[in-house]
């Protein structure tokens, strides 16, 4: 029997009221991009997050800021910026500042978006006088959120950011106990089909960064930016395929922004320990 779609107004209520984690790339991706930053860190970085966390790896405190969104509502929009579809760019001014947002202190946060909060959190974790509590949660954001800015529909607006797009993902509305979106294809579902395990997949893109020659660069405002165009490209109507045709066209764009969130999360690590103490 065909499966009719879900509609727009169905998704965009299932969004609203269905309490379902919004995270960005997944556990796996999160874990990518922490494994992928952690083989290029240098010696300052690697003692000053040791003296930070001890032994833990960067891929195990990756997914903290998600894990944390329950009891810390104030940090749910943290994770994205919701950049207008049709504006050439990011505006502090317009999708930083959400007064009207239901999150906790969202009336006073004019800092509520994740290209604002890296910033914030760099300089946190930058700083050797400040208490060892609020940089150990300033490293296991800045590492959560460096990948949340290069996932595509975590820098665009419309939908809730493709959260409220009902999608057939590989031939099935459902995905897991709720119906596919966008957002959650870009999340998990690509990722997943590939194959590959975290390790795979980690090595994929190592040889991606080799061969494209992939750098560093740019700001947290510049990879939003990024990000936003290409989830505009990558857009769907209520309904779309995520079918194997979107998945040879899309996939290569999940590499390049897990590898870019990488090598871009590693330069952003070294330079903010670069005045760190080395003694234990």
């Amino acid at each position: 029997m065909k499966t009719v779609p879900f509609s727009s107004y169905t998704a965009v209520f299932l969004v609203l009221f269905i309490p379902t984690p919004l995270a960005a790339w997944g556990p796996e991706g999160h874990e990518i991009v922490a494994k992928l930053a952690a083989m290029r860190l240098n010696q300052k970085a690697k003692s000053g997050i040791r003296l930070l966390i001890g032994d833990a790896s960067l891929a195990s405190i990756s997914n903290w800021a998600d894990q944390i969104r329950h009891d810390r509502d104030e940090t749910y929009n943290w994770h994205f910026v919701d950049i207008p579809t049709e504006a050439s760019g990011f505006s502090d001014q317009r999708d930083c500042f959400l007064p009207t947002n239901r999150h906790k202190d969202a009336a006073a946060d004019h800092h509520n978006c994740v290209v604002d909060r890296i910033e914030i959190f760099e300089h946190v974790l930058a700083d050797i006088d400040a208490p060892r509590e609020q940089r150990v949660e300033a490293l296991k954001f800045v590492v959560h959120f460096v990948g949340d800015v290069h996932q595509p529909f975590h820098a665009i607006g419309e939908a809730a950011g493709g959260n409220g797009i009902a999608v057939v993902e590989f031939g099935s509305p459902e995905c897991g106990q709720h119906p596919c979106n966008l957002h959650g294809a870009w999340d998990s579902g690509l990722i997943e089909h590939t194959g590959m395990s975290t390790e795979q997949y980690v090595a994929h893109l190592e040889k991606v960064i080799s061969d494209d020659h992939l750098t560093p660069g740019g700001t947290p405002e510049d990879w939003a930016n990024e990000s936003h165009e290409y989830a505009r490209s990558a857009w769907l109507p209520d309904g779309g395929q995520v079918d194997e045709a979107y998945y040879k066209r899309e996939i290569k764009v999940v590499d390049e922004r897990l590898a870019r969130a990488g090598v871009r999360l590693a330069t952003l690590l070294n330079q903010a320990f670069l005045s760190a103490p080395s003694r234990n």
